[in-house]
């Protein structure tokens, strides 16, 4: 029986140890969890002030950013405009002393530097027509006449050149400027207008006008025949010619004095583009190139002071390769001519010497 007790007593106590055990264990693992709690709030804290400090960082350094941003832009600025007015500012030693003319060079040089800084955005306008399509066939081909549809191509051409110089001469204000015809890889043509330097000084002024006078040796050497296909209400406005200074060019002119292409009246429009194509044609055509359509690099016909010469003049400019080619074609005078020309006889003529 005591024996017993003495068993029973031992299993109290080693039960007793256990729930102990058990409970300072579980007080353990509270305290533990509190303690990883605190650790795991003070780093969530930590985090926040350290993204506050970033972001007040970072919004102070972009503040500054733009603040020297705007400074370095004001400066700039400020800086262009006294490059620009820069020459009325100044008096210089080797100027005109003429008032007049002294302002007149500080406006020049200013207007200088605006262009030079806009030649990055330069000026330019191209034009095509509502059904795109090559030159000959916009003009109707080399035998068209206005007679043979009532003048339905014949208004088409007139109307596309009187848009354009509508556009650029009226509303864009615009009087000096560089024009080229070009047909792109699709043999579709199309007009680019580039506004020219307006410091750029104007053609100069020659003793007599290399396209009026008859007199003038070079104006006999260059002139050509006109094409076969010409019939006279083309012939009756205007002049051909091979470039003077023996360019790989051929050239047509008003037989009027004429400076600008809206001074032309409409049948001196239409028969300038349709006796371009002809002159090309027959060149093509009478040398048996390989080639069969009408090709050429581009056709000038610039205004203002982008033209070199006073009289308002197309240039058709060919390859030196083609020609080359349609030079081994030519007869025995038209070669010569072309050789004389080349020997330098635009400089020699003395009826063309310029005065001004």
């Amino acid at each position: 029986m005591f024996g017993k007790s003495i068993i029973s007593f031992i299993l109290r106590k080693n039960k007793k140890m256990e729930d102990n055990e058990n409970k300072d264990n579980r007080n353990k693992n509270n305290i533990d969890q509190n303690i990883r709690s605190l650790i795991e709030s003070t780093n969530k804290q930590l985090q926040i002030v350290s993204s506050t400090i970033d972001a007040s960082t970072f919004a102070h350094r972009l503040h500054e950013g733009n603040y020297n941003r705007n400074k370095n832009k004001k400066q700039f600025k400020k800086g262009n405009n006294n490059r620009y007015n820069y020459y009325n500012n100044n008096n210089h030693s080797q100027h005109n002393p003429s008032l007049q003319k002294q302002e007149e060079y500080h406006q020049n040089n200013k207007k200088r530097l605006l262009y030079q800084d806009s030649l990055q955005q330069e000026v330019e306008f191209t034009f095509r027509p509502d059904v795109p399509c090559n030159l000959i066939d916009f003009v109707g081909g080399v035998d068209y006449t206005p007679s043979s549809d009532n003048g339905v191509i014949f208004n088409r051409v007139v109307k596309f050149f009187r848009d354009l110089t509508a556009n650029i001469e009226q509303e864009k204000k615009i009087l000096d400027f560089k024009f080229y015809l070009q047909e792109d890889q699709d043999q579709r043509f199309y007009v680019t207008i580039i506004q020219s330097d307006p410091t750029r000084h104007s053609p100069h002024k020659t003793l007599n006008c290399l396209s009026c006078d008859s007199e003038s040796e070079t104006n006999r050497i260059s002139r050509l025949p006109y094409p076969t296909t010409t019939r006279e209400e083309v012939s009756v406005h205007h002049n051909l010619w091979i470039d003077a200074k023996a360019r790989p060019m051929f050239i047509i002119t008003p037989k009027r004095h004429i400076e600008r292409l809206s001074e032309c009246n409409d049948q001196e429009i239409f028969s300038m583009f349709l006796l371009a194509v002809q002159t090309i044609e027959q060149e093509t055509r009478l040398s048996n190139a390989k080639w069969k359509n009408v090709r050429f690099l581009r056709m000038i016909l610039n205004h203002g002071n982008a033209r070199n010469i006073e009289h308002l003049h197309l240039k058709i400019r060919v390859s030196h390769k083609d020609l080359k080619h349609f030079r081994n074609y030519w007869d025995e005078e038209k070669k010569r001519n072309f050789k004389i020309l080349e020997s330098g006889l635009y400089k020699r003529d003395e009826r063309l010497s310029k005065i001004s």
